[in-house]
């Protein structure tokens, strides 16, 4: 039943995303903003937050969506996209690539992947988060858009953390309450991590449940196994 919720939700909510960017009474030829939760265009988070923990790799890249508003033409247009030095704590070169001078949004499109590449070798990573923060600027192609979406933040270390998405996917369901020793575990039997977005987990979801599933069945065998709290794990499906 709630798969068939989410499935109605989803639709109606890339329905509304795309009538909202065409916005044919627009004013200007074109502007850009963010859409961090690229399944939900009414979701104006402003941040996404990635662990390296759990990982083999040393860098990993993150892609930020960036929307139209107003109508696509037939020719590529470019935005800035800039380090929000006040906001960032990641250092240019330690923490991630630096940004392309501009970005291109393609002919006919209506939305684009701005590709951002984290790394992970900073051992203080381990012990703290670091924040890289961007916003867009306008350029003579493209203005800006929605006001509280032209700015975003990436927060990431080497410290498991809960994923952004957990209640949107109903990883509250499939998994039960977040908790890092669960986290923990899920890592070692499922020998993977959970996606870093939303749209990785969806693209996965029938793995995601059975693997959730899975877990459960775990905990139920090996009862107790207890949290960071000291509180006993509890099955959960």
């Amino acid at each position: 039943m709630k798969k068939i919720f989410y499935s109605v939700v989803l639709w109606g909510a890339l329905f509304a995303a795309c009538q909202e960017n065409k916005m044919d009474d627009f004013e200007s030829d074109g502007a850009v903003y963010f859409q961090l939760n690229t399944m939900n265009w009414n979701d104006a988070i402003d941040s996404l937050v990635y662990s390296f923990a759990g990982k083999t790799v040393e860098e990993d890249t993150i892609k930020l969506q960036v929307n139209l508003m107003g109508k696509a033409v037939d020719y590529d247009r470019t935005f800035h996209l800039i380090v929000d030095a006040g906001n960032t704590t990641a250092e240019e070169g330690v923490h991630f690539e630096p940004l392309k001078s501009a970005y291109v949004l393609p002919a006919f499109a209506y939305s684009v992947q701005i590709p951002i590449i984290l790394y992970g070798q900073d051992p203080q990573l381990e012990s703290r988060s670091f924040q890289l923060a961007v916003k867009l600027v306008a350029t003579e192609d493209l203005q800006l858009g929605l006001t509280n979406r032209t700015f975003a933040r990436l927060i990431f270390s080497n410290m498991l953390t809960q994923p952004s998405y957990w209640e949107d996917a109903y990883l509250d369901y499939y998994f039960g309450p977040y908790s890092k020793v669960k986290h923990e575990y899920c890592i070692q039997k499922l020998g993977t991590d959970f996606p870093a977005t939303y749209t990785e987990f969806i693209n996965d979801w029938d793995a995601w449940v059975a693997y959730g599933k899975y877990m459960d069945n775990f905990f139920y065998e090996n009862y107790p196994i207890y949290d960071e709290n000291g509180n006993a794990i509890e099955p959960w499906l």
